[in-house]
């Protein structure tokens, strides 16, 4: 027997990855959701924007409690963004550079307006 239940839209990412972070969440939460147009997205990741990214559905009694956990992950995310420092490759260049005998430090610097 299948039982059809009606799949509301939760959230939208424009990354696969990002989507698979937040239905994970929800899977920690005792919330079963799907994605949609997740390979497309994968395969075609230029239209991503145009199809409205990779949609997380729940089911359609599970949407309140969703919706409650989804403002819980992006709070949660916010403090994340703060901490992580962008990594410094210049010293790695220099190496490189030292090592092979040719200019490479054009890789590692940044362009200059």
């Amino acid at each position: 027997m299948i039982v059809s239940t009606l799949m509301k839209q939760i959230a939208s990412f424009p990354t696969v990855e990002d989507a698979y972070l937040f239905r994970s969440f929800l899977g920690s939460r005792g919330i079963e959701a799907h994605l949609f147009d997740e390979h497309l997205v994968q395969l075609a990741w230029h239209y991503s924007n145009a199809l409205g990214g990779v949609r997380v559905m729940v089911a359609e009694e599970d949407q309140d409690e969703a919706f409650a956990l989804l403002e819980t992950y992006r709070t949660s995310l916010k403090g994340a963004e703060d901490r992580t420092l962008p990594p410094k490759a210049w010293p790695v260049v220099l190496i490189l550079s030292l090592l092979v005998g040719a200019p490479m430090m054009i890789f590692g610097r940044r362009k200059k307006i």
